[in-house]
């Protein structure tokens, strides 16, 4: 029994310190009181594990302070001890310095392509390019500062990583992004953003027509009390007054304000730039490819009672125009029909006080035609 217990004795004060320090030597002194691990000899070294600067680049997630000896870092890829640190791997070498990682410069889409640039780095006698994180698979670019990459897609981001070089091995990576957005052709069916606002909107082919799916909503908020004003800013009524209501039906605009203060048919007005407010013949055009004005307003309806009141007779939202019930601001500030009925605006007067709007009903599957005093709110759907 009591040898037992010397020997668990010894083994638990052998544990501990180990835990604690650990020297490694011929002459039995002590570890320094700083180091975890002292090594000494006069006769052998310290060996760690040697590697291109390819499989260095290669180690996953490394820690600063990691070392290795990197056999083809260093001046003339005679070799050299590296340390990562800072996010990168750094020749231990007072003549060989790893340069710093390329920033991105311009970067230049077009319909099917991109072309990379970046800027030159000090001290870089070259630079990788990939499409993965990956240096050991990167594509050697020489001292070329741009790469030219076809076959891309319109309205697709794409991340690309570039790494500078020397012969003290390559930098950390710098990651470049771009967007495939400039000079993309529009197809309609594509989602739309609106430049003034980052407003998003679905867009749908109705027949020969493209209609934005959503009403429009831009402009800053007034009370349905006030008249909306020619002063350069676009102003908006959303229903009650509540922004939440614009967030869901849209705004709703005087007819002066929604053609920006002309009377020309088919006037930009507050539409988003390339689309413009529908005449009156071209909701007529609408309206005729849906099967005239007594179906027409079943098929425009979006379906269901989640926003129309019951029983939305005939809707089957059959054309993905999506028109829900914002309802509308009468000319004594007040707000009527949500629930219950949509009006848009055409950009054709009937007369000097009156312009032609359409109608779509909660218990009705046409779509109604007929003229308002212009101080009415009424929803807007831009046509491109």
């Amino acid at each position: 029994m009591r040898t037992h217990f010397t020997i668990f004795f010894v083994v638990v004060q052998v544990a501990l310190q180990l835990q604690a320090q650990v020297a490694i030597n011929t002459d039995g002194s002590q570890p320094d009181a700083s180091a975890i691990l002292d090594a000494k000899s006069t006769t052998k070294g310290f060996l760690p594990p040697r590697m291109t600067h390819v499989q260095m680049y290669a180690i996953q997630n490394p820690a600063t302070g990691l070392v290795v000896f990197c056999i083809d870092c260093g001046a003339n890829n005679s070799g050299s001890l590296a340390l990562y640190m800072a996010d990168a791997w750094w020749a231990l070498s007072a003549t060989c310095i790893i340069p710093p990682a390329p920033t991105a410069a311009t970067h230049v889409p077009s319909p099917n392509q991109i072309v990379w640039n970046w800027n030159t780095v000090a001290g870089a006698t070259g630079y990788m390019w990939n499409t993965t994180n990956d240096y050991g698979t990167a594509t050697d670019m020489g001292t070329v500062t741009y790469k030219t990459e076809t076959g891309l897609n319109c309205g697709t981001s794409y991340t690309r990583y570039l790494w500078a070089y020397n012969n003290c091995g390559g930098s950390a990576p710098s990651t470049i992004l771009a967007q495939m957005t400039q000079n993309c052709p529009f197809s309609c069916g594509q989602l739309i953003t609106d430049a003034r606002d980052g407003k998003t909107y679905n867009t749908v082919l109705i027949g020969s027509q493209c209609w934005m799916a959503h009403n429009l909503n831009i402009g800053a908020r007034i009370n349905g009390s006030q008249n909306q004003s020619n002063d350069q800013l676009i102003e908006k009524y959303c229903y009650n007054d509540l922004e939440s209501n614009c967030d869901i039906y849209g705004g709703l605009y005087q007819w002066n304000e929604a053609m920006q203060y002309v009377t020309t048919p088919g006037v930009q007005g507050i539409c988003p730039e390339g689309w413009y407010l529908p005449t009156d013949a071209e909701w007529t055009t609408l309206t005729t490819f849906l099967g005239g004005e007594s179906i027409a307003g079943g098929a425009l309806k979006e379906t269901g009672t989640t926003h129309w009141a019951s029983p939305n007779t005939g809707a089957t939202n059959s054309s993905g125009f999506t028109a829900l019930p914002g309802g509308f601001r009468y000319t004594s500030g007040s707000f009527y029909n949500l629930t219950l009925s949509i009006l848009f605006w055409s950009s054709s007067e009937y007369s000097a006080s009156n312009a032609w709007y359409r109608e779509i009903f909660y218990d009705e599957a046409d779509v109604g035609r007929g003229n308002y005093n212009k101080i009415y709110g009424i929803a807007v759907r831009c046509v491109k």
